[in-house]
């Protein structure tokens, strides 16, 4: 069975809401292990490898589209979007979050496919989380939205899991700061030994294999969900 420890995610980092429609879940295998490249080292190839991308036209037939813990390919965290927009297609629009309460926000066309990024309200702009629900954008090991629960954990490393107001997160060992929303929605459990986990149903053992991703998002909170866990 999988493990799992309870863990509380703030709402601005666990939950939003998209003016996007999502794609359609489409089947896969189960991935294979394979590490970050975007992991936030400080090594000098790190350095180049995040330069190239900050480099590369959204239009272009070769721009990445790759999401890591830097954001999805030549959208990274910490770009100004000022920046962004001289490579890019950028459209101003608002983002409503749990609480109700509009951010500033903006889309970026990266070959063809929506990426929103929420940007800060100081005079640089800096985009500070990258979200999609565009099946075009994966992971290093092939895993995006429609893909499965049992994908990411064997392509990505061990599992951790969240719930806040409905919603189901997990995040795996070798992404950190970046969280994938499911599609799973267990029925409530009146045992109380399972009162502390995020799961209301029990230990959901192999069955969250099955569940598929929904939504992702970089937000580079590498302690958001806590893993190597059982």
């Amino acid at each position: 069975m999988l493990g799992y420890r309870r863990v509380r995610l703030s709402s601005r980092t666990a939950l939003w809401l998209l003016p996007l429609v999502a794609g359609a879940c489409q089947s896969d295998s189960p991935g294979r292990r394979d590490p970050n490249p975007g992991g936030g080292g400080t090594t000098a190839s790190a350095a180049a490898a995040r330069a190239t991308r900050n480099a590369q036209r959204c239009d272009a037939a070769t721009a990445s589209i790759v999401v890591d813990s830097l954001g999805i390919g030549p959208v990274l965290r910490g770009t100004r979007v000022a920046e962004l927009a001289v490579r890019c297609p950028v459209t101003d629009t608002a983002l409503a979050v749990a609480e109700g309460t509009p951010e500033r926000a903006h889309v970026v066309t990266l070959r063809g496919h929506s990426v929103v990024v929420l940007s800060t309200g100081t005079p640089d702009t800096s985009i500070i989380r990258v979200m999609t629900l565009d099946p075009a954008f994966k992971t290093s090991g092939g895993v995006g939205v429609g893909s499965s629960v049992e994908s990411l954990r064997l392509a990505h490393g061990r599992i951790c899991a969240a719930r806040g107001e409905g919603l189901f997160v997990v995040m795996a060992a070798d992404l950190p700061g970046v969280s994938f929303a499911i599609d799973w929605n267990p029925p409530p459990s009146r045992d109380p030994s399972v009162a502390d986990s995020p799961f209301p149903g029990g230990d959901p053992g192999t069955a969250l294999d099955a569940s598929r991703i929904a939504r992702l998002w970089v937000h580079g909170v590498a302690g958001a969900c806590r893993v190597g866990v059982g």
